[in-house]
């Protein structure tokens, strides 16, 4: 019956290579938001004119930032493909931030990443229910592999959401938000390790699960204490409206961490089963 085998391999193999490619999606993708937190973290640094700039951010910078994701909302919508992460006149972004010009274009180039990233863990993700749907023997639970795609999905979706709110909100990045970010980013490399080891090393897989999970209860840690810090201090109505933008924005990381530990949940169940 070897050709039995050989004939539901191919198929079956299509799903932890899927997997493990929307896992990459996710990584990518925090990798990109870490990038973009760190740019619209409000540093001193020199304007065009070479005068000092601090405090807040120009307010036309941000305001060009809300327009580019307002474009690429219509853009997703009519089903045009992501940019390659230039400029519109197809010259890479500067590297270095000398300015609020420089901010702009290097502000564009993060969220164009973040949500390039967003819609090609989408794309996997709908390939992997279309192979779900037309193979009958699969390698996991059907079950399974549905929710722990969609878990992994569900990470990806919160941080471009992050991205959308911040610059519609018109605020900038907090320390906090860039501990959470890179905690993030450390879970979703666990998760795809874990998932490139499930199928030969489904122990090691479970270890990186593990961590996975130990890195989010380090980010429920940092998002209490950010709330507590958010909230100390004097009341205004100013300082209201920024604490109601801010919460919002703290919502969609810590979901996102609740999202990565429910993916390293499944693969612990998956291992259990596997062993």
């Amino acid at each position: 019956m070897s050709w039995f085998r050989d004939f539901f391999k191919p198929r079956q193999d299509n799903f932890t290579r899927l997997l493990i490619e929307q896992a990459a999606c996710v990584v990518t993708g925090l990798e990109a938001l870490n990038a973009y937190m760190t740019i619209n973290v409000v540093k001193p640094g020199l304007d065009d004119d070479g005068d000092p700039w601090t405090s807040e951010p120009k307010v036309e910078a941000r305001v060009d930032a809300k327009a580019d994701v307002k474009t690429e909302a219509k853009a997703a919508a009519k089903g045009s493909k992501g940019g390659d992460g230039k400029g519109s006149d197809g010259k890479a972004a500067p590297k270095s931030a000398g300015g609020p010009a420089a901010a702009r274009e290097n502000t564009r180039s993060a969220v164009e990443a973040v949500r390039r990233c967003e819609q090609e863990a989408d794309e996997v993700r709908r390939i992997l229910l279309s192979e779900l749907n037309r193979t009958f023997v699969t390698p996991l639970d059907r079950e399974d592999i549905s929710a722990l795609s969609r878990a992994i999905d569900d990470i990806m979706d919160y941080a471009w959401s992050t991205v959308q709110e911040m610059e519609l909100f018109n605020v900038s990045a907090t320390p906090h938000q860039q501990r959470i970010v890179s905690l993030l980013q450390d879970a979703a490399r666990e998760i795809h390790l874990a998932m490139m080891r499930l199928k030969d090393h489904p122990e090691v897989a479970s270890e990186h699960a593990q961590r996975a999970k130990a890195l989010e209860n380090r980010v429920e840690t940092i998002y209490r204490e950010a709330l507590a810090d958010m909230f100390d201090g004097p009341a205004g109505p100013k300082r209201v409206i920024n604490i109601l933008k801010m919460r919002e924005v703290y919502r969609h990381l810590s979901n996102a961490a609740d999202r990565g530990d429910a993916a390293a949940n499944i693969i612990s169940d998956i291992v259990v089963k596997m062993t």
